[in-house]
């Protein structure tokens, strides 16, 4: 008899816990619902402007671009154009009527320069729009600290 009532207590309070734990789960959803990705950021990639400071490996005037090794080891391509501003170099003009302007063309021979490089993306290629020598290492290797433009 005791075996029985122990028995009949443990069916009870069994199916008591399974009619407990059944919260109107159910194997499929009613309505199906589809994927929404999750939009965009507000910002703009394009319009984004990001520095990336490194050592100047190589201008190249042929292909317009830069090459340079950012502080992490990476290697990084920046490309060029007319509208890109160089500063933290001495202008070099040849005549004094001249405007002093300063140019990619005039990182060349300045490999090993540590350089902070401005830039944007534009159709997936980095456009460098600004380039400002923090260091400058001249061809024979002298090194020369601080902004060269006053």
């Amino acid at each position: 008899m005791k075996r029985l009532l122990v028995y009949s207590l443990i069916c009870f309070l069994s199916g008591m816990m399974m009619i407990s734990c059944e919260r109107g789960v159910k194997a499929g959803r009613e309505e199906p619902e589809t994927y929404q990705p999750r939009p965009a950021p507000a910002e703009d990639r394009a319009t984004a402007v990001k520095d990336v400071q490194g050592e100047l490996i190589s201008a190249d005037l042929k292909n317009n671009t830069i090459m340079i090794r950012a502080q992490n080891g990476m290697e990084q391509t920046f490309r060029f154009n007319d509208q890109t501003t160089v500063q933290g170099l001495e202008p070099q003009s040849t005549t004094t009527n001249q405007p002093k302007t300063m140019t990619v063309r005039d990182l060349m021979g300045k490999e090993g320069s540590e350089v902070t490089v401005t830039w944007k993306d534009a159709a997936g290629a980095k456009m460098a729009t600004a380039v400002t020598v923090n260091q400058l290492v001249s061809r024979k290797g002298s090194q020369k600290k601080g902004n060269f433009r006053k």
